[in-house]
C-alpha cells in the first residue's frame, strides 16, 4: 500500500492516511502524516479523503478549526457521483453546515436539498419543521435539478 500511495494512487493514499489517523498499522497516531496523505488523495478527487479532510476542519483535529474549509471539502465530496462513502456523508454534513450556518450562510433550502440527496430522512424531518411549504417545494426542485445534472441511473 505504501508503494501505491507514493506512486499517487488515491485510494492507497486515503488508506495510508487512515492508518496514521486511527493508529491502525504503525503503532502510532501521526495526525500530520495522516493529513498529508488525506490531502494528496483529496486533491485527486477521492471522496472519502475529501470528506475526511472536511471532518478534520470541522472539529479542528490536526488543523485549525475552519468551517469554511470544512464546507469546501464536504462540497467536493458531495458533488461526486455515485454517492458511495464520502460522497453521501459529504452531502449530509454539508446539509448540517447549511442548517446551522457554519462556514456557509444559514440556508434551510440548501440544507434540505443536501439531506435529500444524502437520503437522510431523519435530518429532512428535522429541518422541514423550520421551513415554509414554499421552501420545501424549492428544495425538492433543487434536488431534482441536481440529480438531472449529475446522472447516475443505478443510484437514483
Amino acid at each position: 500500500m505504501w508503494r501505491a500511495a507514493e506512486k499517487g494512487v488515491p485510494e492507497a493514499q486515503f488508506w495510508l492516511g487512515a492508518a496514521f489517523d486511527q493508529h491502525l498499522w504503525f503503532g502510532v497516531t501521526d495526525e500530520q502524516e495522516a493529513l498529508k496523505w488525506f490531502r494528496r488523495a483529496a486533491e485527486q478527487g477521492n471522496p472519502d479523503a475529501e470528506y475526511t479532510l472536511g471532518i478534520h476542519y470541522e472539529v479542528g483535529e490536526g488543523v485549525k478549526q475552519d468551517y469554511g474549509k470544512a464546507a469546501y471539502w464536504f462540497r467536493r465530496a458531495a458533488e461526486q457521483v455515485p454517492d458511495l462513502g464520502g460522497a453521501g456523508q459529504g452531502r449530509n454534513d454539508l446539509g448540517i453546515l447549511y442548517a446551522d450556518g457554519d462556514g456557509v450562510p444559514k440556508d434551510y433550502v440548501q440544507a434540505y436539498m443536501w439531506f435529500s440527496l444524502a437520503g437522510n430522512d431523519i435530518n429532512i424531518a428535522w429541518i422541514q419543521h423550520k421551513m415554509t411549504p414554499g421552501q420545501i417545494s424549492e428544495a425538492k426542485n433543487l434536488a431534482a435539478d441536481w440529480k438531472l445534472q449529475h446522472p447516475n441511473p443505478a443510484i437514483y
